[in-house]
């Protein structure tokens, strides 16, 4: 039997059969529509969105980028929640085994079953995370769509518009091979249409440099922004692939440290391109005030840089309403839809006053939390995602991948890697006077100024999915300063940091191997 991604022409979209012999085997679009696909922009524009709305279902199938936060993290169930989130613990002590236990092995030595804790985790469905071919299916997507759309007659597309469309499937491309390589480590790579090969894994830093040489090729075929508001942020634009290839520059140089000061170099040339062109020149971007935050995290907005758009209109949020962090740090009577008298999850307390110190001035404080924002038994509120003034509450923020804050802070941490302190402490204090924060070095007690940036983006995008993957990229997960279950360096090296891959990805794949630790 052979493995096909069958390309649906009436939804445009790709479905995976992962049980056959071939790595990846695909039908030619041609067998499925007749050979006048791909002869208009409309097949280009249709198919585009079958490829984001993949991408939206590989990110959104479970809680993934919940886990950013809680695993290995300072985020912790709260005492006084019921019923428990033993999930959350799971994460917290990188017990991921366990997390995934409730549907995948319930023999495992020291399971308990409990049908209320086990609730949790059949909903949230970590054991779907190990499943990578909803990523694999969004990069044969971009691969045909590439493929095709550079082979279209002249005069279905402009110049300008054909290279949009690659660009922007070069770019879904990458981030998907990015969520990948953060997941798993070494993960198979192509870019071939159609292919029909069994691969085997690939070194991780070579896939993302082999991402940051297309990318790179064609990220100024991409928009800064667009002028229909629908798209602004939940497609491809510059800054996305400007902070996308950061983001990749600073993972290479955590894991190939010999070359490290030519990523930062490159970390460094971005960020001024995306701060000179984007901000100063375009103006596509902005920091907005931190009291319109919830603005940011509703979506579309000038701070945002790529995003996953959900709508309550839809019904799809509400489908994954557990799913989402947001839900999780908000209790009574605030959202009151929810049954939930305090929130399910909260934040050591020590780790909070480490970030907002008692006596510190922040608006952060005032505007995303209430008073309780030292609480651990889930009285406390994170307001972030949601506008407090409003009368009827929504679960309506989107995922938020890449933003202008995420950036400027990575800028600043390329800076302190390259020894050019001061401008590092620029671009971190430029986050810091949005919140109304004290200024670095105001506060003497924070360390020095790679600490400080860190710590800086732990607080700025708490919630957002990032705290793990830069506590692995800095091996700050090593430290017991900077995670209260540290990873030993030993397991580090034996991927204990990576996710189980299901085993299916070896089935009639001789070249394919497991993340070993997790076996």
């Amino acid at each position: 039997m052979k493995k096909t991604i069958y390309l649906l022409a009436a939804l445009l979209l790709l479905s995976v059969n992962f049980s056959c012999k071939k790595f990846l085997n695909v039908e030619p679009l041609s067998k499925l529509s007749g050979n006048n696909y791909w002869k208009t922009e409309g097949d280009a524009e249709g198919f585009a969105l079958g490829m984001y709305r993949s991408f939206r279902e590989a990110t959104m199938q479970s809680v993934l980028f919940e886990i950013g936060d809680t695993r290995c993290g300072w985020a912790i169930p709260s005492s006084k929640g019921y019923p428990p989130r033993i999930d959350f613990t799971y994460m917290a002590t990188n017990n991921l085994k366990m997390a995934i236990a409730a549907r995948a092995d319930r023999s495992l030595p020291g399971y308990e079953a409990n049908a209320i804790n086990e609730w949790f985790q059949l909903n949230s469905r970590y054991d779907l995370i190990q499943k990578w071919a909803p990523f694999y299916k969004v990069i044969q997507s971009a691969n045909i769509m590439v493929k095709e759309v550079a082979a279209m007659p002249d005069g279905a597309l402009s110049p300008a518009k054909k290279k949009q469309y690659i660009a922007e499937a070069v770019f879904m491309r990458c981030v998907s091979y990015f969520f990948l390589v953060r997941l798993f480590g070494d993960v198979p790579y192509y870019t071939e249409a159609y292919n029909q090969e069994a691969l085997p894994r690939t070194n991780m830093v070579k896939v993302l440099k082999s991402c940051l040489e297309d990318l790179g090729a064609v990220k100024n075929d991409l928009p800064w922004t667009y002028n229909d508001p629908t798209f602004k942020g939940i497609r491809a634009m510059r800054g996305g692939a400007i902070d996308l290839m950061m983001h990749m520059n600073m993972w290479c140089a955590g894991f190939d440290a010999g070359n490290a000061p030519a990523y930062y170099t490159q970390v460094d040339e971005l960020g001024n391109e995306l701060q000179d062109i984007g901000v100063d020149q375009q103006k596509a971007y902005r920091l907005m005030p931190i009291e319109q935050t919830y603005l940011i995290m509703f979506g579309k907005s000038q701070e945002g840089l790529f995003e996953i758009q959900l709508s309550d209109n839809t019904g799809e949020n509400t489908a994954k309403l557990r799913y989402k962090y947001s839900f999780s740090v908000v209790h009574n009577p605030f959202f009151a839809s929810s049954d939930r008298p305090v929130s399910e999850l909260v934040y050591n307390a020590d780790f909070m006053k480490k970030i907002y110190p008692e006596s510190g001035t922040d608006k952060r404080k005032t505007v995303w939390f209430d008073e309780n924002i030292y609480d651990q038994t889930g009285v406390w509120q994170f307001y972030k995602f949601y506008n407090r003034a409003a009368l009827v509450q929504f679960s309506d923020d989107n995922p938020i991948i890449f933003r202008l804050a995420d950036a400027i802070l990575l800028h600043a941490e390329a800076l302190a890697e390259l020894g050019r302190d001061g401008e590092a402490a620029t671009l971190l204090n430029v986050i810091r006077a949005r919140a109304g924060a004290d200024l670095y070095p105001a506060n003497p007690g924070e360390g020095k100024i790679k600490d400080a940036i860190f710590l800086e983006r732990a607080k700025e995008l708490m919630g957002e999915g990032h705290h793990f993957y830069d506590l692995v990229r800095t091996r700050k997960i090593l430290d017991p300063k900077f995670t209260p279950n540290p990873l030993s360096f030993s397991a580090f090296q034996a991927g204990a940091w990576t996710w189980p891959i299901d085993p299916s990805a070896t089935i009639n794949n001789p070249y394919m191997t497991l993340n070993n630790y997790w076996r």
